[in-house]
């Protein structure tokens, strides 16, 4: 048993680090959306002659601006940044939304009651996250590839693809909620009996 409270407590700092890691990570986002709208927002001239900017989107380039001159028009530029800006702050969500699920999961562990009652409610939400999350992202992606597309800084959309290995740790973490339901049963009893 203090093998697996030593454990939870480890996991849960690395669960608290990641969630100060995403607080951070939006504070970052914020201020990079500032400087990139200070950008927009400065006439053409303002701009430095050596100064290039170029995204890239997985396989493709998008050029913003190269020696100094706009490559794309400034609303293409500002519905990039927009909605890049979304799918980063929605990725970051998800991962807090994940930590916060985990910390829960942890805290009756760390105390060396793994099997209290509620813990396998709290992994059965970890397992719908899991789920929800493996079927978003990905129209999230295919939704920012269609914007891409209209603003031609992409030839194509992404496909659409949903992974197996979401699917299947959901499918696990269900099964892991269930074990922790008959741990709750058996713990319940073994209380009543004392």
């Amino acid at each position: 048993m203090e093998k697996l409270t030593k454990t939870a407590r480890v996991l849960d700092v690395l669960a608290k680090i990641l969630f100060i890691f995403c607080i951070v990570a939006i504070c970052m986002l914020i201020a990079a959306n500032i400087f990139m709208a200070v950008a927009v927002s400065l006439p053409i001239d303002d701009l430095p002659k050596g100064l290039s900017m170029v995204f890239n989107l997985d396989d493709s380039d998008f050029v913003v601006f190269e020696n100094g001159q706009f490559m794309v028009t400034k609303q293409q530029f500002a519905i990039y940044v927009l909605s890049v800006s979304i799918t980063e702050a929605i990725a970051v969500v998800i991962l807090m939304i994940g930590a916060k699920l985990v910390r829960r999961i942890l805290s009756p562990m760390k105390e060396g009651r793994p099997f209290e009652e509620g813990i396998s409610d709290i992994i059965k939400k970890f397992g719908h996250f899991v789920l929800a999350a493996t079927v978003i992202c990905p129209f999230i992606q295919y939704l920012l590839s269609t914007v891409f597309i209209a603003i031609g800084a992409e030839p194509e959309p992404l496909p659409i693809s949903i992974s197996g290995e979401g699917i299947f740790a959901a499918i696990v973490i269900y099964l892991i909620s269930y074990i922790f339901r008959y741990g709750e049963e058996l713990q319940k009893q073994a209380d009543e009996t004392l």
